[in-house]
């Protein structure tokens, strides 16, 4: 997707949806890319945000993500952005940001699907743990009766 003087290239993965972010964001075209980012993030699926290919973020790009970051994490959302020069020279005079940074679309993918598995396993553990006491009542009952 062409938008304006960055482009965004969409890539599906099983764990997460991976946007990749190239050429410059500025002033100009981060409310248009905001807009995008939000589109993917509708669908309710993690995301990761890879900026290692991006020439130049503005001061208006790093409001974005992290109004984005804020969005998703109200949302329960798993999102993390794989950092690149741009946003580094950014993050070095800010470092206390909160944004969920990754060192490679790999580990970014890795973390979610860690995340998701801990997930899965908090949920469906009540649910085993009741299993056995529901047999040990129905043995009650029975003995009862």
């Amino acid at each position: 997707m062409d938008c304006a003087k960055a482009q965004i290239h969409v890539h599906a993965r099983s764990t997460a949806t991976v946007l990749r972010i190239d050429g410059e964001v500025d002033a100009a075209n981060t409310d248009l890319l905001a807009d995008i980012i939000r589109r993917f993030a509708r669908l309710r699926a993690p995301l990761i945000l890879d900026l290692t290919a991006l020439d130049f973020l503005a001061g208006s790009g790093l409001r974005a993500l992290l109004d984005l970051n804020e969005e998703h994490r109200v949302a329960q959302l798993r999102c993390s952005i794989v950092s690149g020069a741009a946003l580094r020279r950014i993050t070095r005079v800010l470092p206390d940001h909160g944004l969920p940074i990754a060192d490679s679309v790999d580990a970014a993918l890795a973390h979610i699907e860690g995340a998701t598995t801990a997930r899965r396993r908090l949920v469906s553990g009540p649910a085993r743990q009741h299993e056995p006491q529901h047999d040990a009542a129905t043995r009650l009952r029975g003995l009862a009766s």
